[in-house]
């Protein structure tokens, strides 16, 4: 008899758990959710992620509270996100940085992002853009690579630093075209556009954000974009692929991911809420402010099609470029 009864509490005890997952589910969430960013803040992707947050707690009228925890390149946060529990109160913000370029440089990095990490979603993408010095004698794309080519080891381009997405984008397109440039790496773009506007060196690439102005006041010229079709930011800016380079594309993707883990039913909420909100207009217009623009598919195997496409192409670009230290 008491063999009967321990059966059929067994059976009452997981039929109340399956029935309380989804309802856990429902209520999501119940408190603040804290989302890890694994920059210092004020950069575009930390802005960007504040925007999409604040759009997430008008909809569930929960705090998304940003936090950053810099560090290693953006190791220390996305360890901090890993570690964290998988319940759905804790999201870790990612781009092809951390999914593909990190683990490319380095084989021996303590994390893998598809192993440790579920996708939540989309938010945006970021295209840079390829500017020259005023008076660099190139006026297009074209004419720029005929103008580097005629004059091997002659020019020098700045960067944001070895190994960056800026850095790369660069390093395939001449090596993709055979031409010989220097590389002069900066802390950053903020370091590495004014140089490039000043003279200090020829050419550089960067967010829209970071060319812009000096663009406007004829400081610089904008010659190309390194997504594969033009930006809205700057349509006049043809697609570096232009240049003979078939299918070039660097276009970063910028995204949410959690704790692997995390309750599928939570996840696929948050992911439709992130969808809901890159398609607001408030938030389409404060994107445009930053240089960031909404990404066609936000969904969750979109995000996994894209960190497998990045871990493939960043892997084979890494080492052309010979920034690997491992």
């Amino acid at each position: 008899m008491s063999f009967i009864f321990r059966s059929l509490m067994t059976v009452a005890t997981m039929c109340w758990m399956a029935q309380a997952t989804p309802a856990h589910s429902q209520d999501y969430p119940t408190r603040a959710v804290k989302i890890i960013v694994p920059y210092s803040a004020g950069g575009q992707a930390d802005v960007g992620v504040r925007v999409v947050a604040n759009a997430l707690s008008q909809q569930f009228g929960q705090a998304f509270v940003v936090e950053n925890v810099g560090g290693a390149g953006g190791v220390v946060g996305i360890q901090a996100g890993i570690r964290a529990a998988p319940d759905g109160y804790t999201l870790v913000y990612s781009d092809a940085g951390q999914w593909a370029i990190n683990p490319a440089l380095n084989s021996k990095i303590a994390y893998d992002i598809q192993r440790d990490l579920t996708p939540v979603g989309l938010f945006g993408f970021t295209a840079l853009f390829l500017v020259a010095n005023s008076s660099f004698p190139a006026n297009n794309l074209q004419e720029l690579v005929a103008e580097i080519r005629a004059k091997p080891d002659f020019y020098a381009y700045g960067s944001s630093g070895i190994g960056t997405a800026h850095h790369l984008s660069i390093a395939e397109f001449t090596s993709a075209l055979g031409l010989k440039v220097r590389h002069i790496p900066y802390k950053g773009s903020a370091q590495s556009i004014p140089a490039v506007a000043s003279g200090e060196v020829s050419f550089g690439i960067a967010a829209y954000g970071g060319i812009a102005g000096f663009v406007k006041d004829g400081r610089l010229k904008l010659i190309a974009v390194n997504s594969k079709g033009r930006s809205a930011f700057a349509p006049q800016a043809p697609p570096m692929a232009d240049a003979g380079v078939p299918d070039f594309d660097q276009a970063g993707s910028l995204g949410l991911m959690a704790p692997i883990g995390t309750p599928k039913a939570i996840v696929e909420k948050l992911s439709a809420a992130i969808a809901k909100a890159v398609a607001s207009p408030e938030v389409v217009a404060r994107f445009v402010q930053i240089g960031l623009e909404p990404p066609a598919s936000s969904s969750l195997e979109r995000m996994a099609e894209v960190i497998r496409a990045d871990k493939a192409k960043f892997a084979r670009v890494v080492k052309l470029s010979g920034a690997a230290t491992e």
